[in-house]
């Protein structure tokens, strides 16, 4: 039986300035707005539930800041 492949989605937080454009598109709807703010004062964005994440890039792909890198978890990895 083939393992499901997992991810991990990090956030240049100091970076983003929450304009909500990676929560638009993705397809899991598990993105969301950090409830603190960074060193300029946005919302930066994070997500609520990494488990659910396929690894789509369609966040990091709409990105206009760059902020965001998906990667594949090792099996074990955390």
């Amino acid at each position: 039986m083939a393992t499901k492949r997992r991810f991990k989605v990090l956030f240049n937080k100091e970076k983003c300035k929450g304009c909500e454009v990676c929560i638009t598109f993705c397809p899991k709807k598990i993105l969301c707005l950090d409830p603190e703010v960074n060193a300029k004062g946005y919302h930066p964005a994070g997500i609520s539930n990494q488990e659910e994440c396929i690894g789509c890039q369609s966040c990091a792909t709409m990105c206009p800041d760059c902020c965001i890198s998906i990667f594949e978890l090792e099996e074990g990895e955390a």
